[in-house]
């Protein structure tokens, strides 16, 4: 297995971020431009042991993912695990620590397995240092200027 972590500061609580990233209808908000969110099935606020499904486009492909909320610790972590998607393992933490200048580090950490026929070094590195660090980069800022922008 695999492991990616992305971390910037956020101009925000611990509070203030956990509370928008409990809520995956918010993923609409911080999707790249590449990734369409076209369906989300799932509660407003997560749950230790919910399910939840993302209907997705990337490029010409169509993605079912559907997760489970692993844990959730307000205001300080959120994991969510893959039950069905593109991963054989998907793991996603979700961490949120207060700095001393009053923003927030949010962690994004992702312990993944690609299935067997992706798999290899190419396709690990393609993921691990290509379209992960695209994705979560893209993510962070859309929070950032979230926070930033009245609401």
């Amino acid at each position: 297995m695999a492991t990616f972590t992305h971390a910037s500061p956020i101009q925000a609580t611990p509070e203030e971020l956990y509370r928008f990233h409990e809520n995956p209808h918010n993923i609409r908000a911080v999707s790249p431009p590449s990734l369409h969110i076209l369906r989300v099935e799932a509660e407003e606020t997560a749950r230790p042991g919910e399910n939840f499904t993302l209907t997705l486009r990337q490029g010409p492909c169509t993605i079912r993912w559907a997760g489970r909320w692993e844990e959730a610790v307000p205001p300080e972590s959120l994991i969510d695990t893959a039950i069905n998607g593109p991963f054989t393992v998907w793991r996603h933490q979700h961490l949120f620590h207060s700095q001393e200048d009053g923003s927030t580090l949010l962690t994004d950490r992702v312990t993944f397995q690609l299935p067997w026929y992706l798999g290899g070094i190419l396709a690990d590195g393609i993921v691990r240092h290509l379209i992960f660090p695209s994705i979560f980069r893209a993510r962070h800022s859309a929070t950032r200027k979230w926070f930033s922008s009245p609401r």
